[in-house]
């Protein structure tokens, strides 16, 4: 009796492990959105929004194969580039005329005037963005590797 007893405890046990892995797996795996509330105190649609436009620029200037690889890596970029792609309301002539400029030429310059743009529209300065893409690149890195980070890292360096 004494060894059924003890058997029954460790068969339990061991179920009661299995069905708490998944949980804690998913506990520790925070995601890109959390990751940035929780290291840069910034809020939850400054996050989804500032790294949105970080993946969106991405997708301008990477070539198609290498965005696919990071979006495949990264499930969570397509809703991110959906999110920073909803329409945000500009203030001025000039914030208009550069997110034109940027839309219709592609050069670094207005790409960074974009991006910078975005994070401003969001309530960001630069000092944020130079603080979002590490925390970017190393959770890009951890999800999908070093290569897919590099990739990222050469598409947005200016």
């Amino acid at each position: 009796m004494n060894k059924i007893t003890l058997g029954l405890r460790a068969g339990g046990f061991l179920i009661l492990l299995l069905m708490l892995l998944p949980v804690s797996s998913q506990a520790f795996d925070m995601g890109l959105v959390s990751t940035l509330v929780s290291q840069l105190g910034v809020t939850e649609k400054q996050a989804e929004g500032g790294s949105g436009a970080i993946f969106q620029m991405a997708e301008k200037r990477m070539p198609e194969s290498d965005y696919m690889q990071l979006s495949e890596s990264v499930p969570e970029v397509k809703k991110l580039v959906s999110a920073a792609s909803a329409p945000v309301k500009k203030k001025g002539l000039f914030g208009s005329a550069t997110s034109m400029l940027g839309e219709k030429t592609g050069s670094s310059l207005n790409d960074g005037s974009s991006l910078m743009s975005s994070f401003k529209d969001l309530g960001m300065d630069s000092e944020m963005l130079s603080k979002f893409t590490p925390v970017v690149y190393a959770y890009v890195k951890e999800k999908g590797g070093a290569a897919v980070s590099e990739m990222l890292q050469k598409a947005l360096s200016f």
